[in-house]
């Protein structure tokens, strides 16, 4: 049943504004996955031998096909143009090396899901994902980067090998009170201070209310000095959707002691906030 819903998910809610250009890693051998645009259902696009209108045609490629790759380092600079781009293609009939115009090509905007309980995540999967203890879903992205943390300001920091570019944690509680009584942020005395009803009072001066990319709940923090994470609360369905968002506004720190300069989170965090929030589903 799970697998149904996931399927559904995808065919049906893939309407985001995520750009796929921006998460191409332009600096390996990586495949770059491709897929056909612009072909009308009736028509094929024409895979050429040669990068020319006069060459043979080795193939003819489906208008929906998307199991096209390449290895030209200038694809971004070539789509929507009117270039010549060389592919290679995997259909029942054998494998094909040839050319096509970059104009009836587009990156292959690849989505994935992943579910846990009463909770199914949809996202773009140059983010990964995985179950992680009590049920909880993490969706990251994290890159080698040595340096020490913006927030450690101790005499003898620790160095830390990789960087979150993106880290969210999410999880489905029947209750509220469930929640409190699982994380050790909280206690019981917490709970009844800030709820009434199962829900938080709208008075309580601890939890403020937000609206977190449509979802409209209560959100906390913890942490000092730009560290710590937000913890967000939203009533959906009758059950509790908690997501715990790390942040830290410091810039990190080289092994030399300098704030590193280099721009490595990513620029459209909000974009992709916005997708993941759109399309999860609670049931």
């Amino acid at each position: 049943m799970k697998k149904i819903i996931i399927f559904i998910i995808l065919t049906t809610l893939l309407s985001a504004k995520i750009d796929f250009k921006k998460h191409i890693e332009l600096d390996d051998n990586q495949d770059i996955e491709l897929a056909v645009t612009k072909v009308p259902k009736t028509h094929l696009l024409n895979l050429r031998l040669e990068p020319s209108y006069k060459s043979k045609i080795i193939y003819k490629i489906p208008y929906d096909a998307k199991n096209l790759i390449t290895h030209d380092r200038n694809i971004l600079k070539k789509l929507n143009k009117n270039s010549w781009i060389e592919i290679k293609t995997n259909f029942k009939e054998g494998f094909y090396n040839g050319w096509v115009k970059t104009k009836y090509i587009k990156l292959y905007e690849h989505y994935s899901a992943i579910t846990s309980k009463d909770l199914v995540v949809v996202y773009p999967l140059f983010l990964k994902a995985k179950k992680i203890k009590d049920n909880w879903i993490e969706i990251y992205n994290k890159i080698g980067f040595e340096h020490y943390s913006g927030c450690d300001e101790r005499d003898n920091p620790t160095l830390v090998y990789e960087f979150y570019r993106f880290d969210i944690k999410l999880k489905v509680y029947n209750s509220l009170r469930d929640f409190f009584s699982e994380d050790i942020n909280y206690d019981n005395f917490i709970y009844k201070k800030v709820s009434t009803g199962g829900w938080f009072k709208r008075n309580n001066n601890r939890f403020e209310r937000v609206n977190f990319y449509g979802l409209k709940g209560y959100r906390d923090t913890i942490g000092t000095e730009g560290c710590g994470v937000n913890i967000y609360f939203f009533r959906i369905k009758g059950k509790i959707l908690v997501i715990k968002e790390p942040f830290d506004e410091n810039p990190p720190i080289d092994k030399n002691g300098n704030r590193a300069l280099k721009k490595v989170e990513f620029s459209d965090r909000d974009e992709i906030m916005k997708y993941i929030i759109k399309n999860l589903r609670v049931f």
